[in-house]
Parts: C-alpha cells; structure tokens; sequence
C-alpha cells in the first residue's frame, strides 16, 4: 500500500502557485529493504544548501574515526613559545587560562615571543562560491587552522541620548579588530536600522552605520571575524600573558620549526559530539573545519570526500563540491546521492551516533519548531538547508511502515510573499504525511 500510493503522489501537488517555476527533486527508499518508494528528478544536480552537511560529517566519520578531535598545542624549540593551530572552531579564550596554569606547573613562564602556526599558505580566504555579501555575518566566518569562538565577535551596542553616538562593548575583547562607529542613537521604538559592513582588502577593519532605538536592551550584531589567524593568536596572547607567561617580543605568525617539544594540548569533543554540534544549529565553521581535516590543502580535502564518494557506491561526477558547509554557490548534489549517504550511515555500524545528532520534527535543533503535529512530530530525523531561492530537507523518517529515507530538494524557490514560509511548509508537510498512509 505504501509503495504504491508513494508511487501515485498526485501531480498537483507539484503544481501549486507556490511552486510555480521552482525544481522539486525527491527520492524516498525504505530502509530496511532500499525499495524506491517515491522519485521526482531524482538525479538533478541541485543545490543542496545546507543538507551538504550530511556528506562532510559522514566522509569525516568513516575516514577519521567516532573519536577524531581537534588538537591545539603549545610548543617550544627551548626559547620561543608556538602555537600551533589544529582547527579548533570551538577553542575558548578561556582553555588558555588553563594553558597558562600548565605552563607555569613545568616552570616555564618566560619565552622570546609566542608565534602562531596556522598551517601551509592558502591560496584563498574563503571556499570558492561564497558570497560577498555574507562576509560580515557569523555564518560565513573563515575556516582556519587558528581558530577560536568560532571566528566571531559580539558586537553590542549600546545607545546613548537621541542623537548621540552610541557605545560599543566588544566580546572577546581583542586588539586585532578595529570598529568604526559611525552609527546614531534614535527615538524610542525607532527602527533598529544598525549594520556593520567590511571590505575585503581590509579584513580586520569593521564599520558600524545606521540607527540604534534609544531604548534598545540587546543590540549584539555578531559578525565574523575575517583574519582568524591573528585574532587567535591575540587572544590566546593576552590569556597567557594574564596568566604570568613573559614574552620578550611581540607575537608573530610564523611555521613552528621540526623537532619542538609539546608543553600543552586542547582536544576539542570527540567526533560524535562535533556532528551534533555542526548539524543541530547548521553550523557553517565546524563543518569547513571538518573537511579541512581530511587534508591540509582544500583541494585534496575535496578530492578525498569523492574518492569516499565511490567506496559508497555515489559516482563523484554527479556532484559539484566546493566547501563543507553548502555556503558555496557552487555546490550540486542530487536527492539520490544524499540518500544513498545517508543510507549508508543507516546500514553501518554508526546509526545511532548519526541518527543521535540530526535534528527531530518538533523537538531539536533546526527542526524544533517545525512539523510541530502528528503524524510527522518527533518522526523525522533531518538535516535542513536554506539559502536563497533553495530549501532543502533529507534524513530518515519512522512510518507505520517502517524507517523511510527520504531527500526533498526544492530549488529557484520564488514565493517571497508574507505566507512564504507557511506555504513551504505545508507543501513538505503534505509530501511527507503522505508515506503514512
């Protein structure tokens, strides 16, 4: 019966006004037997936003392990203090308190200079693909091997007297990211119309326009911070500097030389704690720090998730890779090939690691408020995408039938209108309430 009604999915359904002009790929299988249940443009190359994800953290899986971690360590050659980056994204300025504990306990506290190693020279800030104007935004913060609070800063800001200049408070407080205050104080119940904007040629230079309400309690316009390295290094600086560690000479950055000795070493959680942390909030960072795991050089990270690709039965040449996060312009990947990962996590010894770290319809992550209702609450398993004109959804679901795995691609997605959100929604709904029959 479900085969079969899957199968028969009424044609309207495709053809409401909200869909006008847009590319529906879908791809269902049973997954207990891999039955085709339901296909519709089943290998389009689509955009897959932020469903991508669910390739980067299967790939980092199987090919780094369930207990992989980012490593940061402090080194030295006898004279000078390095800081060699891991790609830690969730490193806190607060972990080289510690540090500085350490340090101490071995009784080294005074060094020449401390200098960061944030790995080989790339070529490129930013994964190819991503757009410019996201680049003040926490979203797109730039991968790199010094990481730290996720390559963002809080910006808040504070009004004054109608008219006046606002103040600003900055978390983490660091010297490397300069803002210009150009923004104004308005009325009471005034639009918020602040904006922060950078340019790329002057990364660590950040400029704050617009108009802040005079009774504003929570201004925070989190931004990225664009020069990750040396923000980094700063913070972790200033932290072991508080902490009793003496520097001689200012911080550099710097390749650590062969032959140091470790003085101290952060791992972040393992893997299957960092998969829940990328696919329950989308985080964009974590899963560019992944893929720059599996390789030093992004190139060769890329080609290593295709060379994954084949041993899963995908053929590599359906897809389009540009980064981890499905930020990138770029990327294409069909509803079939996130399937076909997704069944294979489904069929492999890590289920339950991966199926315990996807957001749940109703209940976590960026599903919480969605598909609040039965049947589909507390059922589907997913991982969620979105970026302009693409929503995107693919994951599993538990019917009255058995576990389904599903992928549901919506592209050049034009409705913009005030019911946008809900139409969408309703559409999904109905595609999906329609395997329970």
């Amino acid at each position: 019966m479900l085969a079969l009604f899957a199968l028969l999915l009424p044609a309207p359904l495709f053809e409401a006004p909200t869909l006008r002009g847009a590319l529906v790929s879908a791809y269902v299988i049973s997954a207990q037997t891999g039955q085709v249940l339901y296909e519709r443009n089943a290998d389009a190359d689509v955009v897959p936003a932020s469903t991508l994800k669910l390739l980067v953290g299967s790939a980092t899986l199987d090919q780094l392990g369930v207990n992989f971690s980012f490593t940061t360590t402090l080194e030295t050659d006898g004279t000078t203090l390095y800081l060699r980056g891991g790609g830690d994204p969730l490193l806190r300025p607060s972990d080289f308190d510690d540090a500085a504990r350490a340090l101490t306990a071995l009784g080294k506290t005074h060094f020449d200079a401390l200098v960061g190693d944030d790995g080989p020279p790339r070529l490129e800030r930013y994964p190819g693909g991503w757009s410019v104007d996201d680049l003040p935004f926490y979203y797109s913060a730039p991968p790199s091997p010094l990481s730290i609070d996720e390559n963002a800063l809080h910006v808040y800001v504070h009004p004054g007297a109608v008219g006046a200049t606002p103040t600003l408070s900055v978390d983490p407080a660091n010297t490397v990211v300069t803002i210009v205050n150009q923004a104004t104080t308005g009325p009471a119940r005034s639009d918020d119309t602040t904006w922060l904007t950078t340019s790329w040629d002057q990364p660590d230079t950040l400029i704050l326009t617009g108009s802040v309400p005079a009774d504003e309690t929570d201004a925070d316009m989190k931004t990225s911070i664009l020069d990750p390295a040396r923000a980094t290094l700063a913070l972790a600086g200033g932290a072991l500097t508080r902490g009793g560690i003496a520097f001689a000479n200012p911080a550099r950055l710097s390749a650590a030389p062969a032959g140091t000795r470790v003085l101290w070493t952060h791992r972040s959680p393992p893997l299957s704690t960092l998969l829940s942390d990328m696919w329950l909030p989308s985080d964009n960072l974590l899963a560019e720090s992944l893929l720059d795991a599996l390789a030093p050089d992004r190139g060769a990270a890329l080609e290593r998730e295709r060379a994954w690709l084949r041993t899963i039965g995908v053929d590599p040449a359906t897809t389009t890779l540009s980064d981890g996060s499905g930020l990138s312009s770029y990327d294409r990947i069909s509803a079939r090939d996130l399937v076909t990962i997704l069944a294979h996590d489904y069929n492999g010894p890590n289920r339950d690691i991966v199926m315990g770290a996807l957001p749940i319809a109703g209940e976590r992550g960026t599903l919480a408020h969605a598909f609040e209702f039965p049947p589909l609450q507390g059922k589907i398993v997913a991982k969620t995408g979105t970026v302009n004109h693409t929503h995107t959804l693919a994951g599993y679901m538990e019917t009255p039938h058995g576990t389904l795995i599903f992928a549901l691609m919506v592209n050049n997605w034009m409705d913009d209108g005030p019911t946008a959100s809900g139409n969408l929604r309703a559409f999904q709904s109905t595609f999906l309430e329609s395997f329970f029959e």
